[in-house]
């Protein structure tokens, strides 16, 4: 209300903001906050424009008081400069309120979002490997009228999922040094036939 009969006022004097912040001795920008709201003037400069625009402090800050009446006691008029400064802190702290709430949903938002990214990578993953086809193959070798067992389970790409079986065999042939399949059944036959044993591979 006081904003707004600050503008009207102005412009029925035919007043420029920098022409009524010229009468007051302010800069131009103080009547922008004081017409928008932002702020309101103190005291000393509601008498002012009472003189100024020639009428009660009270009709200047919305009272319908009339013009022939006794300007407002400075009490009177501190307690509606207190309650307006009152009214300007509600707003800005529903605004802080507004801002506060806006950016805790949008990293709420972000941290869904990723958490449905990650959880849908992780989803796809297993979906992919479960797609695999996996193949075994159990190794019977001989050596010195010795048995040997071992199994080699692998993708289509000969890269090792699991490999397990007599543990002479991993401890002579090294196996946890390989991924690839070709090349540790390689090595394990290898291994028998070059001592006079044998090795016979069977895939599932």
């Amino acid at each position: 209300m006081l904003g707004e009969n600050i503008r009207n006022l102005r412009k029925n004097r035919g007043y420029s903001q920098e022409t009524l912040a010229e009468q007051l001795h302010v800069v131009r920008q103080t009547v922008s906050k004081w017409e928008k709201g932002i702020s309101v003037p103190d005291a000393e400069m509601l008498n002012r424009l009472s003189e100024l625009f020639e009428i009660p402090v009270g009709e200047l800050l919305g009272s319908s008081i009339p013009e022939q009446e006794e300007k407002q006691s400075a009490d009177e008029v501190a307690k509606q400069l207190a309650i307006l400064n009152e009214q300007l802190a509600n707003q800005a702290v529903r605004r802080r309120k507004i801002i506060r709430r806006t950016v805790v949903g949008v990293f709420i938002a972000i941290f869904v979002i990723i958490a449905v990214y990650v959880a849908c990578f992780f989803m796809y993953k297993t979906n992919v490997r479960n797609e695999q086809v996996l193949t075994t193959s159990n190794l019977e070798c001989t050596l010195n009228g010795e048995t040997y067992q071992y199994s080699i389970t692998y993708d289509q790409n000969f890269q090792i999922v699991y490999a397990g079986g007599d543990a002479w065999i991993a401890d002579h042939v090294q196996t946890e040094k390989y991924d690839d399949a070709n090349v540790l059944m390689a090595q394990i036959e290898d291994y028998f036939t070059d001592r006079g044993g044998t090795c016979t591979r069977v895939d599932e």
